[in-house]
């Protein structure tokens, strides 16, 4: 069954409505040519998601009936956030992809001393609006019930500054030595504790040291993902599979 995202505004649960528009309802009538009487899947975005049949079709709308709310959730229990460092031409675009099918909550792109990527204000919000946009495809995809979102370009010093006090950080660095990613979440059970828990992946040419510094001051577990040096945009989908893995997300079935 497809399922569609639309605007809150859009599903009117008290007459058991819901109005897609635009580009979905295009999409819905000229490329899956669906009609009136089929089942579609329609989500807010924030985790209400509904059985729905089309009753009626207009020129640029498309209206359904509510038939049944989804039970349960696709979400990770807790919430996974990326910070990832900025990089060159399409790779951000898979970072935003392949983590929001894996099931990432937030997406923070960052500015860090070794960011090659320098984007003005206008260029940026234009990124953002992109980034949101493959964002919002991919949890459509991958039937996902709330889509990641994208937050401003912001420092690493800005990012552990706001912090939750219940957010557990986990800071990539490969020059790390103390210990891989792995033995941390395996020594650390009560990391599934946390409400929140942040991932720092760094740019094409690492985070300097004092960068790490900073991110231990500030409470992060500092780590390496192995012996080997991966591409920025792959230790970022290698990190969140192997904690969404710990955290009995990946490998079985929702309830």
């Amino acid at each position: 069954m497809h399922r569609f995202f639309i605007h809150s505004q859009d599903l009117d649960t008290e007459k058991g409505k819901a109005f897609l528009r635009e580009n979905t309802a295009a999409h819905v009538k000229k490329v899956l040519r669906l009609r009136e009487g089929d089942e579609i899947l329609v989500s807010d975005g924030q985790g209400s998601a509904y059985v729905s049949v089309i009753s009626c079709t207009g020129k640029d709308w498309v209206e359904a009936n509510l038939k049944e709310a989804l039970p349960g959730s696709r979400e990770p229990k807790c919430k996974v956030v990326l910070a990832q460092s900025l990089i060159k031409g399409e790779k951000m675009d898979l970072v935003v992809q392949k983590c929001t099918e894996l099931g990432v909550k937030k997406i923070f792109p960052m500015v860090t001393r070794r960011t090659v990527v320098n984007l003005t204000p206008q260029k940026a919000s234009r990124k953002i609006e992109r980034w949101s946009t493959i964002a919002r495809e991919a949890a459509q995809q991958s039937h996902r019930d709330e889509v990641p979102f994208i937050g401003e370009l912001s420092s690493l010093e800005d990012i552990l500054a706001e912090k939750g006090e219940d957010t557990l950080c986990l800071f990539l660095w490969e020059q790390e030595e103390k210990g891989s990613l792995k033995e941390i979440l395996k020594k650390s059970n009560s990391f599934k504790e946390f409400k929140e828990l942040l991932i720092f992946i760094g740019p094409e040419g690492g985070f300097a040291p004092e960068e790490a510094e900073l991110a231990e001051f500030h409470g992060a577990y500092p780590a390496t993902l192995g012996p080997r040096i991966l591409r920025t945009e792959t230790a970022a989908i290698a990190a969140l599979t192997m904690v969404l893995y710990e955290l009995d997300d990946l490998g079985g079935y929702y309830e």
